[in-house]
């Protein structure tokens, strides 16, 4: 009988490593191939040449592209083979056979004549596939046959690291084979046409097999016949991209045609579920190449098209024939749970690997640690510092600020209390509309989503958590700052100092005064942002030595990225082992989790202080390009605030300063000098003068002897740390590069006016800006202290080395020294700031949109009457200026009908000592700080940044300005006209001192306003209905709510008389109106804008043009109106905001995971050799057998495998099983 006649096919695509040896392999065969094809699919390196070189003569060696896949290529190598002779009837050796093999498969000697015998006892046979195991061991097993899920998932059903015992000896027909080592009739290859070109890469192999299966043939695998693959060459992530995709392909493929359409949907839904997995498992690289492995094989309708055309004229048997191969769900959840076991346990060092390193050589005489107690770590708690400095300036914050405990709300300076809805608070942060006095055409502050999450921490009370928030500042500054500290240090003391200078610092005072929310939340999440980004790059200290994750006699690796170096002739340093601990955040190892979570803290800060968002954004891009592989996680801390600003200026595209101003109540400030704030005081004060808080003082310059005090030992040490021998001094290098950089936004935004105040241009304030200055600053003085501790330490080590009976001292006088320079600052700025003054500053709260002017009024949107305290000295600009509020800040009569259905606004009046009369036009119970707009505030200024103008009076400022000019003159004038016009309903007097009462007399006598009476906001006065004098006033309409004049939206006449009252929302309407005459109109109370649109009954309305509200004009016809405003950009920018935002959270929550050590032993200058361990269940030593060509394939450390997430990874053979490992 003769054999049958076999050609393999070797194909190569940058293979060179492992090429040599395959075809070594190849020509090894005790049953040699008949003819062997060479195949080079578009390589880079020498497989090309080693191919030509190394195959048997008379091989031909030919090309392929390199994109068309692994099929083509064999298609592209068959095409040299003749002609196929056709069968001889009778003869049984008639089929001839084709043998595949990738450039990285290596057969064993015995492995082409055990898959000849295989198909010659089984005529049935027309593919047969090897048992794979791994190239540099082939005691691990790859795969013995493959499988699929119901949803054609590609499954190996081999646990992580399975030894081959011969388990699988007995295993014969599969669904199917690796294309590695296939052995394909090729009658049969042609009949099917070769593998889909549809599936150039993962999947071809499975397909084909299903395809063989469905025309009536079988599949076997021969776990005789044995090969080496390099299976694990492909990236992790692209090869869990391509199996993804080729699952979703082959169900698309090999469904019924009814069922298409429901799989494709189900496909796209369940990317978007793999990448929620991916995100909580801490690998979004995983999830999103899911996601876009999904979408992309559904969208390939041609192809599949073509595919199951293809597939259709092959198949003798119906598609349910190879369900009994498929694997159970409940097969396939137990082999994931037993994958999931193994990585849990993965890299962990086993007791004998601990007992093998304590057995390693120590000097003679140190075994015995004489000298352990010097590195001892405290036996008490390491929380024992946090909660002395949180209870110490707890106290200090109380005293400071006693007037505004139990307040139950809180206005001054910049700040107004907030909505008491979460919904409008909302609202407010998401619509595109401002609804401030008449409105205007903008998004919502990006701050208004901070308000929100503060009010949803008081259960919807969030004038209650900004009160906590403003008594308990200094405390929560401290706090983080500790937290922080501990990324740079192990010092208790050193932390402990951190917490009370950072809640110390002048500009925090500064913010908690002026009412500057923006700013005191800046200064508190500042901290834990560093901590975040420091851990995202895996730059964070491991544990403090002591800790129970340090296996015993191993000392625990100084692991910040300036740790001090061991010196060359410390041999017991240089020979002891060191533990490294490798987990996300430390060591060098990126960390999901922290990038997401500094990402919401940027977010937070950037929305509270948007003058910061510039800083951040090139702050972390440069990070990024220096730390390159490390900083893999930073670009996701971007992303969180990018999706809050691009809505937000996209509205404001013309007036891009908006984007830069604070949010709150604009305040005037006087900048501080360069010097001044680099002391950390963001408000300018004369050096000269004297201290407010200590007034019995002698003259002389006590203002700039206690500035010296409070930042210049923190600036010296930061300045110092710059020269210090040791890694760290690139770390304070790139934070004075980050405090300059601070410092330089500072003084560039001095030019940039952002809104306009009554006798000067209002800039960004200074006071975020100075507290990253002084967090750079804190930051690197912590470095140049804690290494200056370290060398101190080392010192004190080898002295008593050297003399053993030396007494072990562990303080000197220069550290006593130190500690007290540095304690002073805190305790001079904290003791100015609580000291009560004699005299304290006062202000006029003004609850809303107003701005002072003489004797007239505006819409404007300031804060400008702060009344300077009375007392000589200086407080360094933290001056109190909040006060207890109510949360309504109009009167219940005029918040009633504001928060009706009618939407009355309310004008709201004050006079000062002068008689200059401001006006602010308010809504609902009263203007809140969520309804503030930077957007609004900025509306006055145009031209350039550096150079803005002060904009004129637009028609609806000027109508505001002549309506409350009208009313004060006393001139017995009826101004119920314009009132209505502008939608007002009441007037409010806030004030009660003699200019008020004066006055309120005057108000008294305009024509169509009736006196409510004297409340607890002020005089009210209610607009009466009618249009002119001569409208009498009855008993009834000064008492009958329905009878109130103004309303947001009305129905007039030909004549401009209102004829109706349509019902309102804040901004759209939604109700039935009744039929009326032909001449009538529909105003809106609001500016006109080309984004309101009007409908009848879904009939849209003309727009008409007016002076400066909306009108449209309406029909005869009554039935359903719609009012909405519209954007281009909703909703698809606040959808995308909302998906980052979620992704975000979802990739912030931390899992909980294993630590993984490493022993090294110092090298030269301090550098570790690493030692990887082995992971868990893994032979220490190879077997006999194993290859000695496995340096082929190069090997990694410990620290970068685990770095780049993929150390002891398996092939993408089980898609599903990366999303099950916990990442942080």
């Amino acid at each position: 009988m003769q054999h049958p006649r076999v050609t393999a096919v070797v194909v190569a695509h940058n293979g060179s490593a492992f090429l040599s040896a395959t075809l070594a392999a190849l020509g090894a065969q005790e049953h040699p191939a008949d003819f062997v094809i060479g195949v080079d699919a578009g390589s880079t390196d020498d497989s090309a040449s080693i191919l030509q070189l190394e195959l048997p003569v008379g091989s031909p060696v030919v090309g392929a592209p390199s994109r068309a896949g692994f099929g083509a290529a064999v298609r592209v190598g068959l095409a040299e083979l003749p002609e196929r002779r056709p069968p001889v009837e009778g003869s049984e050796s008639a089929h001839e056979w084709l043998w595949l093999l990738h450039d990285d498969s290596a057969p064993e000697p015995q492995a082409l004549e055990e898959l000849l015998l295989a198909v010659e006892r089984a005529p049935s046979v027309t593919v047969a596939g090897s048992k794979q195991v791994e190239w540099g061991n082939r005691r691990k097993l790859v795969d013995v046959g493959l499988s699929i899920s119901r949803w054609a998932e590609r499954l190996t059903l081999i646990d992580v690291d399975e030894l081959d015992q011969g388990q699988y000896d007995s295993r014969s027909d599969v669904f199917a084979v690796n294309s590695a080592g296939m052995l394909i009739r090729r009658d049969v290859w042609e009949l099917l046409e070769g593998f889909d070109p549809a599936l150039p890469g993962t999947g071809d192999d499975v397909d084909f097999c299903w395809r063989n299966r469905l025309a009536g043939h079988r599949v076997v695998v021969v776990p005789s016949a044995v090969i080496r693959h390099a299976s694990s060459r492909t990236h992790p992530t692209v090869a869990h991209r391509a199996a993804r995709k080729a699952e979703v392909y082959l169900r698309l493929k090999h469904s019924t045609l009814w069922k298409v359409p429901f799989l494709a949907v189900g496909a796209v839904i369940g990317g978007f579920g793999r990448l929620v997995l991916g995100l909580l498992a801490k690998d979004p690289g995983y999830g999103f190449s899911q996601l876009f492995a999904s979408v992309s094989a559904v969208l390939r309708p041609v192809d599949l098209f073509r595919s199951r055309r293809r597939a259709t004229r092959t198949r003798k048997l119906p598609r349910n024939t190879v369900r009994a191969l498929r694997t159970s769900r409940r097969e396939v959840w137990s082999h994931r749970r037993s994958v999931i076991d193994a990585f849990s346990a993965e890299g962990h060092l086993s007791e004998a690997a601990i007992a093998d390193e304590q057995s390693a050589y120590i000097p003679s005489g140190d075994a015995a640690e004489d000298f352990s107690s010097l590195a001892a770590p405290s036996r008490t708690w390491v929380g024992v510092g946090a909660m002395v400095a949180t209870v110490v300036l707890a106290a200090v914050s109380l005293v400071g600020l006693y007037r505004l405990i139990g307040a139950p709300a809180l206005a001054g300076g910049a700040l107004l209390p907030v909505s008491a809805s979460m919904v409008d608070i909302w609202n407010n942060a998401s619509s595109w509309w401002i609804p401030l006095a008449f409105g205007m055409a903008g998004h919502g502050d990006p701050f208004g989503y901070v308000l929100w999450l503060l009010a949803a921490l008081g259960f919807g009370n969030g004038n209650v958590v900004l009160v906590t928030l403003v008594l308990l500042a200094l405390p929560m500054a401290g706090l983080s700052a500790w937290f922080a500290a501990g990324a740079l240090t192990w010092s208790r003391g050193l932390r402990v100092w951190a917490a009370f200078f950072w809640a110390a610092v002048p500009a925090l005072q500064v913010a908690v005064g002026s009412g500057r929310l923006g700013a005191l939340l800046v200064h508190l999440l500042l901290p834990l942002a560093g901590l975040a980004l420091i851990r995202a790059v895996g730059g964070a200290r491991a544990p403090q030595p002591g800790s129970h994750l340090h296996a015993p006699g191993v000392a625990p690796a100084a692991s910040s990225p300036y740790a001090i170096a061991f010196d060359d002739d410390d041999a017991y340093a240089r020979r002891r082992p060191v533990e490294v601990m490798l987990k996300p955040g430390i060591s060098g190892v990126p960390s999901w989790t922290a990038a997401a979570t500094a990402g919401l803290l940027l977010a937070a800060i950037t929305a509270a202080a948007p003058s910061l968002l510039p800083l951040t954004v090139v702050g972390v891009l440069t990070a990024a390009v220096l730390l390159r592989r490390r900083a893999k996680t930073l670009w996701w801390s971007l992303l969180p605030a990018l999706a809050l600003f691009v809505p937000f200026i996209a509205s404001t595209t013309d007036q891009l300063r908006a984007v830069l101003a604070d949010p709150g109540v604009p305040v005037p400030f006087e900048a501080a000098a360069l010097w001044q704030q680099l002391l950390g005081y963001p408000v300018a004060f004369d050096p000269t003068a004297a201290l407010a808080a200590l007034p019995f003082l002698p003259e002389g310059p006590w203002a700039l002897a206690a500035a010296l005090l409070v930042g210049g030992p923190t600036l010296l040490l930061a300045a110092a740390a710059l020269f210090l021998p040791g890694r760290g001094t690139a770390v304070a290098r790139g934070l004075w590069v980050l405090g300059l950089a601070a410092l330089l936004l500072s003084t560039a935004l001095s030019f940039v006016a952002v809104s306009v105040g009554s006798s000067a241009l209002i800039t960004p304030f200074t006071g975020p800006l100075v507290s990253v200055l002084m967090l750079s600053m804190a930051g690197a003085a912590l470095v140049g202290a804690d290494k200056a501790l370290s060398a101190h330490q080392t010192g004190i080590a080898r002295k008593a080395r050297a003399d053993a009976s030396a007494p072990r001292r562990r303080t000197g006088p220069a550290l006593v020294a130190a500690a007290v320079v540095l304690g002073i600052g805190p305790a001079v700025s904290l003791g100015l700031w609580a000291i009560p003054t004699p005299v304290e500053t006062t202000a006029v709260a003004l609850s809303g949109d107003t701005a002072s002017t003489d004797s007239l009024a505006t819409d404007s949107l300031t804060n400008d009457n702060l009344e300077p305290s009375a007392n000589a000295g200086t407080r360094f600009g933290a001056d109190l200026l909040l006060a207890p509020s109510a949360e309504r800040t109009l009167p219940a009569t005029a918040a009633d009908r504001g928060n009706s259905a009618e939407r009355t606004k309310s004008l709201v009046l004050n006079v000062d000592g002068s008689n200059n009369v401001s006006a602010a036009l308010m809504r609902s119970g009263g203007t809140t700080l969520d309804q503030l707009s930077q957007i609004y505030s900025a509306r006055g200024l145009y031209g350039p940044l550096g150079s803005a103008e002060v904009r004129a009076d637009d028609e609806a400022t000027a109508a505001i300005r002549s309506t409350v000019a009208v009313i004060v003159a006393g001139t017995g004038y009826d101004p119920r006209q314009e009132l209505s016009q502008l939608g007002v309903g009441f007037i409010v007097l806030q004030q009660s001192d003699t200019a008020a009462e004066v006055l309120a007399g005057q108000i008294d006598a305009v024509p169509g306003l009736v006196a409510v009476g004297n409340t607890n906001s002020g005089w009210l006065w209610r607009v009466v209905p009618g249009t002119g004098s001569d409208d009498a006033v009855t008993t009834a309409d000064t008492t009958s709510l329905e009878n109130t004049a103004g309303a947001r939206v009305r129905i007039i006449d030909a004549e401009g008389t209102t004829v109706e009252v349509v019902d309102s929302g804040p901004t759209s309407v939604s109700t039935i109106i009744p039929a009326g005459d032909d001449q009538r109109s529909l105003v809106l109370a609001e500016r006109s804008d080309a984004g309101w649109r009007a409908t009848l009954d879904g009939v849209a309305l003309t727009p008409r043009t007016t002076e400066w509200s909306q009108e449209f004009e309406l029909p005869a016809d009554g039935g359903r109106l719609e009012v909405t405003y519209v954007t281009a950009w909703e909703p698809w920018a606040g959808i995308g905001t909302a998906v980052i935002i979620g992704l975000t959270v979802l990739l912030a929550i931390p899992m909980p995971s294993r630590p993984r050590f490493v022993r090294t032993y110092p090298g030269r200058r301090g550098t570790p050799a690493t030692v990887v361990p082995q992971p868990a269940g893994a032979d220490a030593t190879a077997p006999a057998d194993q290859p000695a060509d496995s340096s082929a394939e190069p090997a990694r450390s410990a620290v970068a495998a685990s770095s780049t997430g993929s150390a002891g990874e398996r092939p993408a053979n089980d898609t599903s099983i990366l999303t099950a490992r916990g990442r942080s």
